[in-house]
């Protein structure tokens, strides 16, 4: 991510496939300035994400799909007042209650005007703010 995270002119960037190996992945202070779209899916061994305050200020939308050991959403994420839409598709049982209004990691994302669930299995997702749309994909 040292290296990606410098280029200052990225607007889009997926992550994928296992293209990212560790356990850790950081995006750090400054990076990735005008990025505006994230995708993050499938890296196996992905187990936490972190976000440091600064990084990824022009963030707008972002989906996180099949990191099935990915553990919580990053705390940097609560900083990020560009970001507009969130998708979630096929993570894990845990890491999806911890979104639910009262998890854990509510708070961190709480500001995030609309939520897609694809292919996660929830009741409801609640959250005055939050639109869910669940949908076999």
């Amino acid at each position: 991510m040292p290296t990606l995270e410098k280029l200052s002119r990225l607007r889009v960037l997926s992550i994928c496939n296992n293209s990212f190996k560790g356990n850790e992945m950081v995006c750090s202070t400054g990076g990735f300035p005008q990025l505006e779209s994230l995708k993050i899916e499938s890296l196996e061994d992905l187990e936490e994400w972190k976000v440091e305050e600064g990084a990824l200020s022009s963030l707008r939308h972002l989906q996180n799909s099949y990191c099935w050991k990915l553990r919580s959403v990053p705390d940097g994420l609560r900083c990020i007042t560009t970001l507009k839409k969130k998708m979630i598709r096929r993570m894990s049982r845990n890491f999806l209650k911890r979104l639910e209004e009262g998890g854990e990691d509510f708070y961190k994302v709480e500001h995030v005007p609309s939520f897609e669930f694809l292919n996660c299995y929830m009741k409801y997702f609640s959250g005055e703010t939050k639109e869910l749309i669940m949908g076999q994909a």
